[in-house]
């Protein structure tokens, strides 16, 4: 499906910001969360298995090597000259600033390089490192703040082990806005104990908090996560989908 003739796709307003393709490459600089490392619990997201959705960049490396060689695959593929710097694997403002500043001016200094959009979660965004990240857009940087939010409902982030809540994302996307700072919220539609509307309401809050850009996740049961042991044994309940424990065997 033709995205564009519904809305305005990330790719589309790059293209008619710099002219032609640019292409997000992604980056593991070996980040970790605050739900994993024992800061606020252990285990990390009930539906999070990193490796599923950036098997390109589960081993991680030197930052400058592995854009290189995500830029040769993906400049093979699409004949993108110009890139964005993902940083994706878990919370990618975890850490002081000096060592972000590091990373960051690392991927920067590669050829192509024009920006940066950065993952993280909402109680990983302390003003430091909202002023880094707005001084690099005031350089002329294309700078994104993802957020991951995956649910504007406290119940839902809890039974997905989230280990923060609605506020401490308002909280971000305020001070972020103070800095200037382009925001993209990652969401979960069909979230366990969710109905549809509830999507719905979510989109709604996130929107009226005047972010620039959301990116919408269907809920994926992925092999070797909690979620995925909690579905086998029928403790997830899912708004029209039956579990393994409610289904007939064939």
């Amino acid at each position: 499906m033709d995205m564009t003739r519904f809305v305005n796709t990330f790719g589309r307003y790059l293209r008619q910001k710099y002219g032609e393709k640019v292409h997000k490459v992604s980056v593991n600089a070996s980040f970790t969360c605050p739900n994993r490392d024992g800061t606020k619990g252990i285990g990390g997201c009930t539906f999070c298995n990193n490796a599923s959705f950036s098997p390109g960049s589960t081993k991680a490396g030197e930052i400058s090597e592995q854009i290189k060689q995500a830029q040769e695959k993906v400049g093979a593929r699409t004949g993108a000259r110009k890139f964005i710097a993902y940083f994706q694997s878990y919370s990618n403002t975890y850490g002081s600033p000096e060592d972000l500043k590091r990373y960051y001016d690392e991927a920067l200094a590669q050829p192509g390089v024009i920006g940066l959009a950065v993952g993280t979660r909402p109680d990983c965004v302390p003003d430091p490192v909202l002023k880094l990240l707005s001084d690099y857009q005031e350089q002329g940087y294309e700078v994104w703040l993802e957020l991951g939010l995956q649910s504007s409902f406290d119940p839902t982030l809890e039974a997905i082990n989230r280990g923060h809540s609605y506020s401490d994302y308002e909280d971000a996307v305020i001070r972020a806005k103070r800095y200037g700072l382009k925001l993209c919220t990652h969401l979960i539609v069909g979230l366990p104990g969710e109905e549809p509307e509830d999507s719905l309401v979510s989109f709604d809050r996130v929107i009226g908090l005047g972010v620039d850009a959301i990116k919408i996740h269907p809920l994926h049961i992925v092999k070797g996560t909690q979620m995925a042991r909690q579905w086998r044994k029928g403790l997830v309940v899912i708004t029209g989908v039956k579990s393994p424990q409610n289904t007939s065997p064939k």
